[in-house]
């Protein structure tokens, strides 16, 4: 609920008084914070509950600063928690700004996240709250809280807090235009969408239900957009090679030719700023605080994996070229907009798996529900609707139960409209803080609301399992280590090794029904285990591909580069397919703002998560014993230790890469024809 604009101000006055005092106000005793996002505010009103809470923000972090009293963990982080609180009415912009179906709203919050930004780079660079943190006699207290002492003096240093205050302003300055500009960089890949119009015999090869959805206009051409529902049934069916080779040109052309220029002021920009900060690049600079350590070192796991590939990925590409010349006895090579559609041809043919059976057995409200299902399962919680205003009709609100409990609350937007997020992903909107305050998370994707691919089942588990990290991260006292607030380069791996329940025929079994109530049979699901590495080393080369370009825009002099000549360069190094003349890939590839150097993220998660899933292998994927062991040594520490020593607690040794780079080989060599389906063919 808004506060009226009085009470506010009688706020804030208060709050200056004790800023002036220069002691910490006392404690008032509140109850768990259990609200929810303002889903029906405009964007006037958006704008001034962020003005009003920045505003009491900052007179909060005031007091903090001029605090004389003993310099303990209570006293200095129970005041910062004062500042994280008045901003958790508006800490919901950075999802509006991407779900939210009004213009007004969006550019609001997208405003409100910039102020946002420039007031926390503001607090890394105190130097007043940096002393009163180094004050702290760490003796005393315990693992957790040193810990937490101990990394923020670290980021500190890392944010420029020991430059003088010409410098310090200067950085603020380039951390408030990065951000300035990393969101138009974002909004321009979101609202760029982009189509073709064909005649509706392009559509031959497609699921009924999609040509049911995509009627022609009064010219007789039915339009096809680079939206996901869209996109990938027509590179995954489609037998018009003409119409997928179109609608791919379109779908990697967004964002250009105005995401170049803002990419290329991006990059410099974060250059410049990690010069000013001693850092030999913005790579270095951004992978200082995670797992992996250095972009050297980054680079090294990355052609590890690479190296890996070389002779998989040969192999599948000898594979389906030999299939697609079967159709262009002419062809040479495969491109990258044959390569769904051969592969779904190969496990139709190989395999005796037709993909457009699978989807017949996953609808949307069913597989949500099995979602469910299965977390309740495993962690023993339960999840039911919550009654709350949201911003949209399709917009799904539920809550998390323990034993009656109150776990947490979240949103689910997940399925696509015009200038929404376009792709998958999860948000916080708010750390769940022990004893104090209730975790809230949004989801952001973009399902049909009628059949799924088994690849969308398997996204939807992935971005599910992000949520379920924090709400389950909600056990620690203090913010800085409450949530995922471990290092960013862990944060994928519990949502990886969640996807191995979606090729598991228990589970699938439990939501995986046909619109006669039909069961998915086992030996359909058989098929999917034998196909399901077909295909998989090109698609890691593509990852390994994408993780390079992050990591070379940013590990260099961007002057040293042109866009299009590295970008080609790595493709050419790296990626399964040959470029394609007039695409620009970096220009709609958003990760290059949200994880600027380091999308190695993915592969080296990935690695994290193949050792994790190694206990369920042996234990069972229902063991409830080690899904709470899970629960407890993984998901719960939040950031209350290095991730490799959660990682260990879990697994009982130090985990290692060798595991996942063995399998890239191992599990291609052991596809084969299941005996039955070779006596069929």
């Amino acid at each position: 609920m808004r506060r009226t604009f009085s009470v506010v101000l009688s706020l804030l006055l208060m709050m200056l008084v004790a800023s002036c005092s220069g002691e910490p106000r006392a404690p008032v005793p509140k109850p768990l914070l259990v609200d929810g996002i303002r889903a029906t505010s405009i964007g006037a009103e958006i704008a001034a509950d962020c003005d009003i809470a920045l505003e009491e923000a900052k007179a909060e972090f005031a007091a903090l600063e001029a605090q004389t009293s003993d310099a303990t963990v209570e006293n200095i982080f129970g005041q910062y928690e004062n500042v994280v609180e008045t901003l958790t009415s508006v800490g919901d912009v950075w999802y509006l700004r991407s779900v939210h179906p009004d213009s007004a709203v969006r550019d609001a919050a997208t405003r409100c996240s910039e102020k946002q930004s420039d007031f926390f780079s503001q607090i890394g660079l105190s130097r007043p709250y940096y002393n009163r943190i180094a004050s702290i006699e760490t003796s005393n207290l315990d693992a957790v809280e040193r810990f937490m002492v101990e990394e923020s003096l670290a980021a500190f240093r890392r944010s420029g807090v020991d430059k003088d205050e010409a410098t310090r302003q200067n950085i603020r300055d380039l951390k408030s235009e990065i951000t300035a500009i990393g969101n138009d960089f974002d909004k321009n890949i979101r609202e760029d969408v982009r189509s073709v119009q064909v005649e509706p015999s392009e559509l031959d090869g497609l699921p009924q239900d999609y040509i049911d959805a995509h009627p022609a206009n009064d010219l007789g051409l039915v339009t096809i957009t680079t939206d996901y529902p869209d996109l990938y049934p027509v590179m995954t069916y489609a037998k018009s090679d003409s119409l997928r080779k179109a609608l791919r040109l379109q779908a990697r052309s967004r964002g250009y030719p105005a995401n170049k220029a803002l990419l290329e002021r991006l990059i410099a920009k974060r250059h410049e700023l990690a010069r000013m900060l001693g850092y030999e690049s913005y790579a270095a600079l951004s992978m200082d605080s995670q797992m992996i350590g250095s972009p050297v070192k980054a680079q090294a796991f990355l052609d590890s994996v690479g190296n890996a590939l070389e002779t998989p990925v040969q192999d599948e590409l000898a594979t389906m070229l030999a299939r697609l010349r079967q159709d262009q006895p002419e062809a040479e090579v495969v491109q990258v907009w044959q390569s769904s559609y051969l592969q779904n041809l190969l496990r139709l043919e190989d395999y005796a798996l037709n993909s457009q059976e699978v989807r017949t057995y996953f609808q949307y409200e069913r597989v949500r529900d099995g979602i469910f299902t299965l977390t309740e399962d495993l962690f023993g919680v339960d999840i039911e609707p919550w009654d709350t205003p949201t911003w949209h009709e399709d917009v799904e609100a539920f809550q998390i139960k323990e034993n009656g409990s109150l776990l947490g609350r979240f949103y689910m937007d997940n399925h696509p409209r015009p200038f929404k997020y376009q792709h998958a992903a999860h948000w916080t909107l708010r750390k769940g803080i022990k004893d104090k305050q209730i975790p809230m998370s949004g989801l952001a994707q973009n399902f049909p609301k009628g059949l799924m691919e088994h690849g969308q089942v398997e996204t939807f588990l992935h971005e599910f399992g992000h949520l379920l990290h924090n709400m389950f991260a909600s056990t620690q006292k203090w913010s800085p280590v409450a949530g995922m607030s471990m290092e960013r380069d862990f944060v994928e791996a519990p949502s990886q090794m969640l996807e191995e329940w979606i090729w598991d025929y228990d589970t699938l079994s439990q939501f995986a029904l046909n619109k006669q109530g039909e069961t998915i049979p086992r030996s359909l699901v058989d098929k999917m285990v034998s196909a399901r590495d077909l295909g998989r080393a090109i698609g890691t080369a593509t990852q390994i591909y994408y993780a390079n370009l992050s990591l070379n825009f940013y590990n260099r002099d961007p002057q040293s580069f042109d866009l299009d000549g590295l970008m080609r360069e790595l493709e050419a190094r790296y990626a399964a397919y040959p470029h394609v003349p007039g695409t620009y890939f970096y220009a709609n590839f958003g990760h290059l703002n949200g994880y600027n150097s380091n999308y190695y993220t993915y592969q080296w998660s990935l690695a994290i998560a193949t050792d994790l899933f190694s206990r369920f292998e042996k234990d069972g994927l229902r063991n409830s014993e080690t899904a709470d062991d899970f629960r407890r040594k993984i998901l719960q520490a939040a950031g209350s230790k290095p991730a490799s020593e959660f990682v260990a607690d879990f697994l009982g040794r130090e985990f290692n890469t060798d595991a996942y780079i063995r399998s890239l080989q191992n599990e291609h060599m052991r596809v084969i024809k299941p005996e039955s389906d070779l006596q069929d063919l």
